[in-house]
Formats: structure tokens, sequence, C-alpha cells
């Protein structure tokens, strides 16, 4: 994909092998829908298998049967055909990206689609249509596709993915095939920063433990760390020392990039708490009931109070009300004998 290199890609795809394995034998089949709805938590490589199923629905050689996908590797489309090397350089002109504009994919968006689907293919036998963070479709951009998934033309496809299905139509839902994508493993992760970052193995865990199952928010921690432990100092002392309300309000009007930039620093910042609180706390010496003890239990559940606010806004729950119920536990946490 642009701007992403073939290491990362083929990390993304070596995490999904249950689903590459599905769509190989889909495309074996030969028994192709119309419509695929690829769905995975953020970082799992949705767009990345997309862009290959993609690719092996456009290649030209995908019905003979060297150009069908082998039964070893990621690999769906032959990679050599003149369709295949055009998907690769993003340059294909039946390979259609449709993606948000601002915070979503409104009508203008399923209108120029409309026009695509009435034209017929330039260089393959199908026109194929990703559609990114399809869970950001407006009512109206919905109900347009609606109708194309309804009736479309023989010669398309559409692969929507999404990170939130419950935010998708369910008539949408229920004209697509579904494929599920899990969260990347941490030992993928870890091997990832290992061999292309020269991380150091104890450094890549701990940054993987972190990532969510995402290579791309791994490579993001390992960029800033210092930033990150600052700011996560910074917030933590702010939440402990003013205003709840105050600060739940100015973090819920942040964009939701911002949004989680801000739980990540928090989240780094009691990891790295609860690490060293672990290091230092010897059940044999000082039993369960000691401070250490308690010290260990309070940065492990304000940890979980982080993961759980995270999950929360991934969900589109009220930012506002997610910060309030965050800020308000790190404060009893601080305060009470656990």
């Amino acid at each position: 994909m642009s701007g992403w290199s073939n290491k990362l890609v083929d990390y993304l795809l070596r995490g999904q092998a249950v689903s590459v394995r599905i769509l190989k034998a889909i495309l074996r089949s030969g028994r192709i829908g119309h419509a695929y709805l690829f769905k995975g938590p953020a970082g799992s490589g949705k767009t990345a298998l997309a862009k290959q199923f993609a690719k092996a629905l456009l290649c030209l050689n995908g019905d003979s049967p060297e150009g069908l996908p082998s039964n070893s590797g990621t690999e769906l489309g032959c990679n050599e055909c003149p369709s295949c090397v055009r998907v690769d350089g993003d340059a294909h002109p039946d390979l259609i990206m449709i993606e948000k504009d601002g915070t979503s994919i409104g009508i203008s968006a399923a209108h120029s689609m409309l026009k695509e689907v009435l034209t017929r293919p330039f260089v393959s036998k199908r026109k194929v249509f990703i559609i990114k963070d399809a869970e950001t479709l407006t009512a109206e951009a919905a109900n347009a596709l609606l109708k194309l998934l309804e009736e479309p033309p023989a010669y398309v496809n559409f692969i929507l993915t999404t990170a939130n299905e419950s935010a998708i139509p369910a008539t949408v839902i229920s004209r697509c095939q579904v494929i599920p994508l899990r969260a990347m493993p941490a030992e993928a992760v870890a091997a990832y920063l290992q061999e292309v970052h020269n991380v150091p193995e104890d450094r890549s865990r701990q940054i993987a433990a972190l990532s969510d199952g995402s290579i791309q928010k791994a490579v993001w921690l390992l960029s800033q760390p210092d930033g990150q432990k600052a700011n996560g100092e910074a917030l933590t002392d702010k939440v402990m020392n003013g205003s709840l309300v105050e600060l739940a309000l100015e973090y819920s009007k942040a964009d939701s990039g911002e949004r989680q930039k801000l739980l990540a620093a928090l989240q780094l910042e009691f990891a790295e708490k609860l690490s060293q609180a672990a290091m230092e706390y010897d059940k044999r010496q000082y039993g369960p009931d000691n401070s250490q003890a308690a010290v260990l239990k309070r940065n492990f559940e304000a940890l979980k109070a982080i993961m759980r606010a995270r999950q929360r806004l991934s969900a589109n729950t009220n930012a506002f009300l997610v910060f309030c119920t965050l800020f308000m536990d790190m404060q009893r946490l601080n305060s009470e004998e656990i």
C-alpha cells in the first residue's frame, strides 16, 4: 500500500493466516460474492488484506491454474501480470478506494461511486471498490450503498472494512460475506520490531504488550517514548490535582486521534509504574498485606481503567462520560487504600 513497506504488509498478512486461508478457498472455488466485509480491530491489517484480495479479483491470470493462490504464503494474486503490478503501484483504474472525508463518508462519495459502478472495467474483467472505515458512512451514503449492493452489475465487487461493525446498518451487513480478522498477536508485533527496527527483545515485548495488536501503533510508541512518558506524567498530575469535569470536557473535544494518544500516554505511564512495582515487590519478604502490594494493585487497577476507556471510545461511547469515569477512577485509586 502507498506509504507502507512490503515488510509491514507481509507481517500484517502473516498475522491473519486464518482469514488468508478463507480468501484463498473462495478464490479457488470460483464462487465470488459481490460484497465482503472485513471486520477487525484497528491495526489488524484489514486494508492490507482487502487490497490483496482486490488484487486477486483483478488478476488477469485469475482464471488459469497458475493464477490461483498457492497453499503456502500470503499472496493472493499472481504478482506478475500488468494488473497485479498496477495494484501494487496504486495505479489500477479498476480499483477504487473510498475513504472518509474528514470524519465521515458522505453522499457525495456515494454519488461518485455510482458513476464508477456504471462504467465498465478498463483493464480487468472486474471493478473492485474498497470502502475503508465503512462505519463512518452517513445514513444517506449507507442507503445509497445499499441500493448498489442489492442490484450490482456482474462485474462489480465491494470490499468494506470496519473496526466497529455495530455502527453499520444491518441491511448493509446482511448483503456482505463477513471475513473476521483478529488483533495481531503480541509475538508477531514484537518480532516485527526486532527484525525491522532492531529493538531489543525485552523492549519489543513491552511495546507489543501496549500496542493493542497493532504494528502501526507499536511503531508510533517506539518513535516517541520520552515524549509519551512526559505527557503521561503531566496528564496524571492534572487528573490528581485539577477539575475532573473541566479536564473531561477539554479532552472530549479533541479529535479521536488525539484522544487515543492521550490514553496511550497514560497507559505507558502506568504500565511503567506497574512494571517497576512488580520488580520491587517480593511477596516472600513482605507478604500480601503491605504497602508494596497496595502500590502494585493500585497501578494494575489504573491500567485496567485506562484500557476500558480506550475500548469505550473505540465503541463510540460518549467521550465526555468516558473521560469523567476514567479520571474519577484514577483519583479514587490514588486516594484510597486498596
